[in-house]
């Protein structure tokens, strides 16, 4: 099959010679977002190592900042050392998945982009068993345990990892 630009098999949504090289993850976009999920995988899992008393937790500024995103209730977040991490269990899952899927498969990208409404779909897929979950617990018709809190959350932050590495990734003559 051609792929020279104006000829019958050419995708204008492609580069021109796509292949497994066609494709670069764009250099700065990527540091981003790997240092902003690393920041985040940190602010989750520092606070059993920083504080010693649950009182110290409550007035962390990691529980301040996480709070614009979760809702941290005691009760669903997990605890080591009698300290709660800074985020429930399924936002915890999230915040750990997301940075390892994106330093793991960072090195697969050219594999990825060529499944890119695949991962659309997973992504969406994932969205939906969070929302139902969420949605399930909010209204009372179930009580999921946090372990499977953990898994819903996981599988989003790995779908939302695949996502954000096809989302930077350009064709290599850019």
């Amino acid at each position: 099959m051609s792929t020279t630009p104006g000829t019958p098999h050419h995708r204008p949504s492609e580069p021109a010679g796509n292949n497994a090289y066609g494709w670069k993850l764009h250099p700065i976009l990527f540091l981003l977002v790997v240092s902003i999920s690393l920041f985040f995988a940190f602010v989750v899992w520092s606070t059993p190592v920083m504080y010693s008393s649950i009182t110290e937790w409550h007035e962390s500024w990691q529980r301040v900042l996480m709070s614009r995103v979760c809702h941290q209730q005691i009760d669903r977040t997990f605890v080591s050392g009698g300290i709660p991490l800074a985020v429930c269990s399924r936002c915890t899952g999230i915040y750990t998945a997301l940075p390892l899927v994106l330093l793991v498969f960072s090195f697969f990208f050219t594999v990825l982009v060529r499944a890119k409404r695949y991962i659309v779909r997973i992504f969406a897929l994932a969205s939906l068993l969070v929302i139902l979950d969420g949605a399930g617990n909010l209204l009372h018709l179930w009580q999921t345990a946090d372990l499977i809190r953990l898994l819903t959350g996981t599988l989003w932050g790995m779908a939302a990892g695949l996502l954000l590495i096809i989302s930077v990734t350009i064709p290599r003559d850019s």
